[in-house]
């Protein structure tokens, strides 16, 4: 359900993806399928990876000493299913610093209701000062609904 994957972003840089399923909509599935074929023991195991990814998530933020709250730099486009049943959306950030920066950002897919139903987090490097750069924010998971994304945080450094 979680996974550390490479992401490459448009202009060739390489970035690291975190995706985590929520852990409400892990134990709303579970609910579901619990009468079927999955077990409690596989929601909490479910549940306990989630957590671990958010944490991680969490821990490769909390790593960066000098870096700026760079939220109100990023932008999302319209997210998009690819053919394998992921979602994945643009992201354009930029650098209103004077010198060149590198961006880490962490983009959320919630659904229709409002709930998380991914994360990742994403690197866009060597952005020069005023100017812009580009990646590509790609789901871990293969949401079975229509899903947003959106800026949960975002850090220049």
């Amino acid at each position: 359900m979680t996974g550390l994957i490479r992401l490459r972003t448009r202009r060739g840089r390489w970035g690291t993806s975190v995706g985590a399923l929520s852990a409400a909509a892990v134990l709303a599935l579970g609910a579901t399928a619990c009468g079927e074929d999955t077990s409690p023991d596989d929601v909490r195991d479910a549940v306990s990876s989630v957590e671990s990814a958010l944490d991680r998530a969490g821990d490769e933020f909390n790593d960066f000493k000098n870096g700026v709250d760079a939220k109100n730099q990023v932008q999302v486009g319209q997210t998009a299913k690819d053919p394998d049943g992921r979602v994945s959306t643009p992201v354009t950030v930029t650098n209103t610093g004077d010198k060149e920066a590198d961006f880490l950002i962490q983009i959320e897919f919630r659904d229709t209701s409002g709930d998380l139903v991914d994360t990742i987090v994403m690197n866009i490097d060597n952005v020069a000062p005023g100017q812009q750069g580009d990646g590509t924010a790609r789901s871990n998971l293969k949401p079975s609904e229509d899903v947003t994304a959106q800026v949960a945080r975002a850090l220049r450094h």
